[in-house]
């Protein structure tokens, strides 16, 4: 509501699709997408006159060979996973950068593999599907760590917000590890 960006952390490449789906469909529903999700007014033109950021990656949106990058750029939304091809994974980490859009649904090898701030971080879950063991286990603290540590970046904004969607019985277990970590030293 106060215009910032958000980064929404899901554990599937599906997953980024789904809630950039269901966030657009519930903003359009309570009649917020516009005020909310789009970088700028009806014609997306810059609050000067000139071309907003929106505006300036349509052609390159429309070249993707992603059709979900596209579905979703007009919801002012953007989506990152491994499975996308590079050049439209690149694509949304520069419209994210540069504020063509204000929401990018992903998963966390964007935490640990792109240096790419937002204000605020929402973590939507915590199980996550182990295929070595086979089961569904719990997202490590360390990932936790590294996805919250996307908001806030104080070379680029003076405050952040992290939120972590969980079960009543991980938040117990999630408040302990991050209240009660460690601090860890190196010594070479």
């Amino acid at each position: 509501r106060r215009g910032y960006q958000v980064m929404v952390f899901v554990h599937s490449r599906r997953g980024t699709s789904d809630t950039a789906s269901a966030l657009a469909e519930l903003a359009t529903e309570f009649n917020t997408l516009e005020r909310y999700f789009l970088t700028s007014g009806p014609n997306r033109e810059g609050t000067d006159g000139g071309t907003s950021p929106y505006s300036r990656y349509v052609p390159r949106v429309s070249k993707s060979r992603n059709n979900e990058v596209s579905k979703h750029f007009t919801n002012g939304m953007g989506i990152h996973h491994a499975g996308m091809l590079r050049p439209d994974r690149k694509l949304s980490e520069q419209m994210f950068a540069d504020g063509a859009i204000k929401v990018l649904c992903c998963t966390a090898t964007l935490a640990w593999g792109v240096n790419l701030p937002a204000h605020s971080v929402v973590i939507k879950g915590t199980d996550v599907y182990n295929s070595e063991k086979g089961k569904v286990i719990d997202l490590s603290i360390l990932d936790v760590m590294q996805i919250f540590g996307r908001a806030g970046r104080p070379q680029f904004d003076t405050s952040g917000e992290a939120t972590l969607i969980t079960s009543h019985d991980g938040l117990s277990r999630y408040l302990d590890k991050l209240v009660r970590e460690v601090p860890i030293e190196s010594n070479f």
